[in-house]
């Protein structure tokens, strides 16, 4: 066998519709798309035998029953597990990793350990440290050498209090694969290897009998399945008499007013209703993908992935980017950042590249510790799947290399101390952007008006964050008398034009002329109007409703 990018890209619908003719995905990291036999086979599921699952006669159940445990057996095959009965069925990789940390530190005795890498997405992070405070337990963290674990250190970490090593078998923010297969071999019997897969099973096939972990999730969103189910293989030693996590129908055996007797793996973790339909997305999921020349398809991504870094790295070398990543090890991401000279954002290149109809993602990428252990609060981020190819980088490539990048404002002058002011825009001119003929100049003339927004740096404090905006930023507001003052802080360069325009619009107004102003259909006038598109603002439109709130908020009942 082989593998054909073309033919395989052809079996998603999403790409066929008009709409997405111009469309360049590359956010699969966040989710991947879906072939139609999912799509298919989720309507079927609805269309046909819609019922719920076991402690029913009818037909329809037996058929939902049926399928259910057919897609456990598949799911089996495809981790390459002893039994069907190690795979529990789960929401995602996230309630995965929450099932193992409740129900595994119920087993723990104070002071016991947990080991971690600062490279974990939040989900493999945030679960252990709610049960580290609960039980009292320990956390440990792997060094690391620019974000990547070193695993050759774990040996000197582990002691007879160590019970869990929970790894991510890939980085999701910067898409180096991680040797979880050399770390089971270096632990105690005591001591449990948890693997979050989620990031690498969409490229390559995983033999969980080969990784001789004890537990690993994924989410099948990840994979080119549904949304909303997700596997958590449990090796069936490690699975007897784990207690469950949530409590409900089809977990127990016997139920009484006092207490219950639980079923046995995995049904005592599935409580309540499954997702159903998503399960039959995911066996139709597993089919497609095992009907793949894997070791092909994972060739093409792997030289399509050092394609995409090569033509970075030419482009870094004449603009003001730095690249994070490299193409040796990687399962498809590449992720950017702006060198500090540059007088643009990552918020501002994904704004640009969106104007493409490009498809990236912006921020910590729910690996916040990994950014600030790199003295970064994000990155941009690029992340390949299959049915992705050379022309896909090579329109990426072309919109990065007309970013408006403006030599005249490297940086914004800096600001006193103390006491926050208002900016001078005496000089804006509506106008100004009304009559620009073509989005790009649109673009342009509101990182000119950016140089206009002079650097706060007093007010960037928690409580000033606004809350929904991709990038930072911080918003402080005054009554002086019946008019409102307002002071806008973010290093976005697009967020600071579009701040000083709704600063010409709102400061120094009256809560009357505030409220009534229709902001929307200025921006609609301006040609605007996708930055108050909930859809396109990217959370633009959470700094104007913070600023009508804090409005709202003055005004004193009579």
């Amino acid at each position: 066998m082989s593998f054909d990018s073309a033919a395989f890209k052809q079996q998603f619908p999403l790409f066929s519709h008009p709409e997405n003719a111009q469309l360049v995905y590359l956010d699969n990291a966040a989710t991947t798309q879906r072939p139609q036999c999912v799509i298919d086979a989720m309507s079927d599921f609805y269309s046909r035998y819609n019922a719920n699952t076991h402690r029913s006669s009818h037909r329809l159940a037996r058929a939902a029953t049926s399928m259910v445990e057919l897609v456990r057996g598949q799911a089996a095959d495809f981790l390459n597990a002893r039994s069907r009965d190690e795979i529990i069925f789960t929401r995602g990789a996230t309630e995965g990793l929450n099932l193992l940390a409740q129900s595994l530190g119920k087993t723990l005795n104070p002071g016991d350990q947990i080991v971690l890498s600062a490279a974990e997405h939040h989900a493999n992070l945030v679960p252990w440290q709610m049960v580290a405070e609960q039980y009292q337990l320990q956390l440990r963290f792997l060094p690391d050498v620019l974000g990547e674990p070193q695993l050759g250190q774990l040996p000197h970490m582990l002691s007879d209090k160590t019970r869990v090593v929970a790894l991510s078998a890939a980085s999701n923010a910067l898409g180096f694969r991680v040797a979880v297969e050399w770390v089971k071999p270096l632990l105690p019997e005591h001591c449990l290897l948890v693997v979050d897969a989620s990031q690498r099973l969409a490229h390559e096939e995983l033999d969980v009998q080969a990784l001789q972990c004890d537990f690993l999730v994924g989410s099948a969103h990840k994979f080119y399945g549904p949304t909303g189910i997700g596997l958590l293989y449990g090796r069936a030693e490690s699975l007897h008499g784990l207690p469950p996590w949530q409590g409900g129908g089809e977990m127990i055996a016997n139920v009484s007013l006092t207490g219950s007797d639980y079923a046995l793996a995995p049904h005592r973790f599935e409580a309540g209703t499954s997702s159903l339909a998503a399960i039959a997305g995911l066996g139709a999921c597993l089919t497609f993908l095992q009907s793949q020349d894997r070791q092909a398809m994972a060739t093409y991504e792997s030289h399509l992935t050092r394609y995409l870094h090569s033509e970075l790295t030419r482009l870094t070398e004449t603009m003001p980017l730095k690249l994070l990543t490299t193409h040796r090890n990687n399962v498809g991401i590449a992720a950017l950042v702006c060198r500090p000279e540059s007088s643009l954002s990552v918020s501002d290149m994904a704004h640009w590249l969106d104007e493409h109809d490009i498809a990236v993602r912006v921020g910590h990428h729910c690996a916040q510790p990994l950014m600030e252990g790199l003295g970064l609060s994000g990155s941009l981020r690029i992340s390949l799947a299959a049915y992705n190819d050379r022309a896909d980088v090579d329109a990426l490539i072309q919109a990065l290399e007309k970013l408006p990048f403006d030599a005249d404002a490297l940086a914004r002058p800096p600001s006193a101390e103390g006491e926050w002011v208002g900016d001078d825009l005496s000089s804006v001119s509506l106008s100004d952007l009304a009559d620009q003929p073509s989005w790009q100049k649109r673009y342009r003339q509101l990182t000119r008006w950016a140089n206009l927004l002079q650097p706060k740096p007093q007010i960037r404090q928690t409580e000033n964050r606004v809350h929904g905006c991709e990038t930072e930023v911080w918003l402080v507001h005054q009554q002086r008398g019946e008019r409102h003052c307002f002071a806008v802080d973010t290093d976005s360069r697009v967020i600071q034009g579009l701040s000083v325009l709704l600063l010409v619009l709102l400061d120094n107004k009256t809560t009357e002329q505030i409220l009534a102003l229709d902001v929307n259909q200025v921006f609609m006038d301006l040609g605007l109007e996708k930055y108050l598109s909930e859809s396109r603002s990217n959370g633009f439109r959470a700094l104007l409703e913070q600023m009508h709130d804090l409005v709202r908020s003055s005004v004193r009942p009579d």
